[in-house]
């Protein structure tokens, strides 16, 4: 399957496009399930293949899978398309293997797709089975604009919304149908059950500029379950926390939960480009009254976080919490890693890569402007 697999990847658009031309000239029906702009999406398509093949040899892949299937309720997939998935899915691979692609190496395809499918139905049917809403439809209770290009809202939740601390969700909007994004949630639950997301505004984006632009309080916006790694390890030990921009929403969540267990020593390190860029100063402020077992640094750029990290010692104690832009973390788990903290200790959630500037679909942009695969979790979207 890899080496199939590793030969498609050479034709990453090509397989995209066909296989979304079969699976709607085949189901037109599913059409209507999917964005009006396809362009990200095909390059989401091969992304989220990218990640399964990957982790084949992964024991967690199971319980990744069901989670998906969970997670893919929100998107109103039912167990036929599934099944118009996986024929759209071989019809690509053969399209793009016509020399090398034979009887062997499509039964190993529809070997493990079933057992891929199998995975993710089992989750949705879990789910279904626990009377699991498919999403929550959250009305906004607030919306402010801390800083420029930085949006805050405060959301009212349906219902109980169960999450915690450090975990992210899937979010769309009315405003522009079909279209989910993932964003972390701002602080730890509450005991009058609202949200809080911090959105940082895209150039180019699809979501971000209307969550920023747009919505106005008591619009509503359709959460997907929340999900996500960055949560505190039990028991919990002395903690590192680093985040750049609006990656410091999960830390302060990570925060807030903190108060409510026995004191650890806590690093925090908030990267921000400029002084204006720190739009949670109020919190920042008085942050040493509420979290006195805390040290923070306030970094006016990531050339500035070696020397901060190198001032503590005993690194190999410590549990490490990234967040931040997709870069940002490769950086920070690289000097965190670099510092003798175990990298089993080192917690963050993938993040996709933006991608900053439309492109053409005619034929000319695909060949001319092709788009590097992006490794994203799927069920994060």
């Amino acid at each position: 399957m890899r080496a199939s697999f590793g030969r498609v990847e050479l034709r990453a658009d090509h397989v995209a496009k066909y296989f979304y031309a079969h699976l709607f000239a085949a189901n037109p029906g599913v059409r209507s399930l999917f964005p009006a702009d396809m362009t990200e999406q095909r390059d989401r398509l091969f992304a989220a293949l990218t990640a399964v093949v990957q982790r084949l040899d992964d024991p967690d892949l199971p319980g990744y899978l069901k989670a998906l299937g969970r997670d893919h309720r929100k998107f109103a997939a039912e167990p036929a398309h599934y099944e118009a998935v996986g024929q759209s899915l071989i019809a690509a691979l053969r399209f793009a293997s016509p020399m090398t692609w034979d009887a062997e190496t499509e039964a190993a395809w529809l070997g493990a797709y079933k057992v891929l499918a199998e995975a993710m139905l089992s989750g949705a049917e879990e789910a279904d089975r626990e009377q699991a809403p498919r999403w929550w439809d959250c009305r906004v209770l607030a919306h402010s604009r801390p800083a420029r290009g930085v949006a805050v809202l405060t959301l009212a939740p349906g219902g109980h919304f169960p999450f915690r601390a450090g975990q992210f969700v899937s979010v769309a909007s009315e405003r522009l149908p079909h279209v989910w994004r993932p964003y972390s949630l701002a602080a730890a639950p509450r005991a009058d059950n609202t949200l809080e997301l911090h959105v940082s505004r895209v150039d180019g984006g699809l979501l971000s500029p209307v969550l920023t632009d747009e919505v106005r309080e008591g619009d509503i916006l359709r959460l997907g379950p929340a999900t996500g790694m960055m949560t505190l390890r039990e028991p919990v030990r002395n903690a590192a926390l680093v985040a750049a921009g609006t990656g410091w929403a999960p830390v302060r969540a990570l925060l807030e939960e903190l108060t409510h267990r026995p004191p650890v020593e806590t690093r925090a390190f908030l990267v921000a480009r400029a002084t204006g860029e720190v739009y949670d100063d109020r919190t920042i402020r008085g942050i040493g009254e509420v979290y006195p077992w805390l040290n923070l640094q306030v970094l006016s750029r990531a050339e500035r976080l070696p020397d901060a990290l190198s001032a503590y010692a005993g690194w190999e104690h410590q549990d490490a919490y990234v967040s931040g832009p997709p870069g940002f973390i490769s950086y920070a788990t690289d000097l965190l890693a670099g510092t003798g903290v175990p990298p089993g200790r080192i917690r963050h959630d993938p993040v996709p890569l933006p991608q900053r500037t439309p492109r053409g679909v005619g034929h000319a942009q695909w060949f001319l402007d092709p788009r590097q695969p992006q490794w994203i979790n799927p069920a994060d979207r």
